[in-house]
C-alpha cells in the first residue's frame, strides 16, 4: 500500500505544466547552497501566511474526506464541493486583502520536482541556486535551493533573455513541497476544463 502511495507521490512530484509565476533565482557556492538548504528542510512546518494555514487544513481535509469516501461517497462528494466553494471565496478574500503584482510573472514549465524557464543570464550547469517564486494567483511565496540541470543559450533572445535554464530543486520544505504539487495539479485541472469548454 505505501509503495503505491509513494509512486502516486513520486508522479505528482515531476507532473509539469506551464504556467506564470513571479521568480527570482540567485547563484551561490556549494557551501552557503548546504547551509541554507538545512535551514529550509529543517524549518518548521507549521505554516505562517494565512495562505498556506488554509493549504495546510485543506491537505488534512482531504485526507479526511478520503476516509469518508470509503464508507460514503455522497458525503465525501458533498465535502469536496463545500470544500470548493471556500477554496474560491479564500482565494477572493485572499486577492481583496493582498493583491499581488504579476506584471513581472514570467512563462515557466514547472513541477514539484523542478523548474524551466527563460533567463538573462548564463548560469553553468550543476551550479547551486537559491530560487523564491510567488505563485499565482494564490501569492503563495515558496523558497528553495535548486541545482542547474542545464543552461542553454538560445538562437536569439526572447524579451532580453538570451538562455534557457532549467532546475532541480534540492532543498524545499515539505509543506512548501505539497502546495506546489496542489498548485500543479490545480492548474492542470482548470487547463483541462478550458480545454472541455
Amino acid at each position: 500500500m505505501t509503495d503505491t502511495a509513494d509512486n502516486n507521490a513520486d508522479r505528482r512530484a515531476y507532473f509539469r505544466i506551464n504556467d506564470r509565476l513571479l521568480i527570482q533565482v540567485k547563484a551561490m557556492d556549494a557551501e552557503a547552497a548546504w547551509e541554507l538548504g538545512k535551514l529550509i528542510v529543517s524549518s518548521t512546518t507549521q505554516a505562517t501566511h494565512p495562505s498556506q494555514q488554509l493549504s495546510s487544513l485543506e491537505t488534512a481535509f482531504h485526507h479526511l474526506t478520503d476516509q469518508i469516501g470509503h464508507t460514503d461517497r455522497d458525503i465525501a462528494r458533498a465535502l469536496r464541493m463545500l470544500d470548493e466553494k471556500l477554496n474560491l471565496l479564500a482565494n477572493n478574500v485572499q486577492h481583496l486583502l493582498q493583491p499581488v503584482d504579476d506584471t513581472q510573472a514570467l512563462s515557466v514549465n514547472l513541477s514539484a520536482g523542478g523548474v524551466s524557464m527563460l533567463s538573462e543570464q548564463m548560469i553553468a550547469a550543476k551550479t547551486p541556486v537559491e530560487v523564491n517564486m510567488t505563485l499565482l494567483p494564490s501569492g503563495l511565496q515558496i523558497r528553495s535551493v535548486a541545482k542547474v540541470i542545464s543552461c542553454e543559450q538560445l538562437l536569439s533572445a526572447q524579451d532580453g533573455k538570451a538562455f534557457s535554464l532549467r532546475l532541480a530543486f534540492t532543498h524545499m520544505n515539505e509543506t512548501d513541497r505539497n502546495i506546489l504539487v496542489k498548485h500543479t495539479l490545480s492548474r492542470q485541472a482548470e487547463n483541462l476544463r478550458q480545454q472541455k469548454s
